[in-house]
């Protein structure tokens, strides 16, 4: 396991090529334990809700809600988000769709690690914007890290 969250309702464990998300004590008479693979995630958003606890979830293609849905934490593939727990969900937000890029890049035989190029391209991206770099030297380095 790469990493784990619980929140009120529910628990997500992060493995390397999928997540499971598990409900939570009184929560496991009305919901079930989902294994997702990374491949079949759409979108993880973080959602702060206005004077309400906010929560990730996690979008797959089977997933429909409405409003009048009902579905409950591991149903809705939600993990409740505790304000200590924030870091690390983002965390988790951000190698899940590293993981996606990745994926998508495989599929079309590019071979570009994804290792900090993130990190590196919004470093970067400070730098233009700060007049510390310019345009012509961005656009060099951005070709560079992303292997172009």
């Amino acid at each position: 396991m790469l990493d784990k969250i619980s929140g009120f309702t529910s628990t997500l464990e992060l493995y390397v090529d999928y997540l499971v998300i598990r409900p939570d004590n009184i929560q496991k008479l009305v919901s079930h334990t989902r294994m997702i693979p990374l491949d079949d995630v759409i979108s993880v958003n973080i959602v702060k809700p206005f004077l309400k606890v906010p929560y990730l979830q996690v979008i797959t293609p089977d997933l429909h809600v409405t409003k009048n849905d009902g579905l409950k934490a591991a149903d809705a593939n939600v993990v409740l988000i505790q304000p200590f727990n924030m870091k690390k969900a983002k965390k988790i937000r951000e190698y899940i769709m590293s993981y996606k890029i990745g994926s998508i890049q495989r599929s079309k035989g590019i071979s570009v690690s994804l290792v900090g190029s993130i990190d590196d391209l919004e470093k970067l991206a400070r730098l233009k914007d700060s007049g510390m770099i310019t345009q012509e030297e961005f656009n060099a380095k951005k070709k560079q890290i992303l292997g172009l």
